[in-house]
């Protein structure tokens, strides 16, 4: 009988683990970062093709600490949004995060500039 539940329980789990990684690995759809060399790091490309958004995250708190672009806007290949995600910011910041939701905001964006990351956007 115990052998019985056990199967269950594994079955089910083994159900919830493949549909929750499966569910949060797939790009969006429009979320698709262009095909790029990916020898070359996020930086490195960045710097010549957006090189405004560059500089503002390279003198940003997060810049300055060398957090990578991966952290808000995914590895690019099988996870990519194109405007960062709250639940990014989370991992970080749970303490900011869990106020938030005290408050009428929404998102973390609608105080902070999405690559600067300054107070009051």
């Amino acid at each position: 009988m115990l052998k019985k539940y056990f199967l269950i329980f594994s079955f089910i789990f083994g159900i919830i683990l493949v549909y929750g990684f499966a569910e949060n690995t797939q790009v969006k759809k429009g979320d698709k970062h262009p095909e790029v060399d990916w020898e070359i790091s996020c930086q490195e490309c960045h710097q010549d093709v957006t090189p405004e958004i560059f500089t503002k995250w390279k003198d940003s708190r997060h810049g300055e600490m060398n957090f990578g672009c991966y952290i808000c806007h995914g590895d690019g290949q099988e996870i990519f949004y194109k405007k960062g995600k709250d639940e990014r910011c989370e991992g970080c910041h749970s303490t900011q995060a869990a106020d938030m939701k005290k408050t009428k905001n929404k998102s973390c964006f609608n105080c902070h500039n999405g690559h600067s990351l300054k107070f009051h956007n």
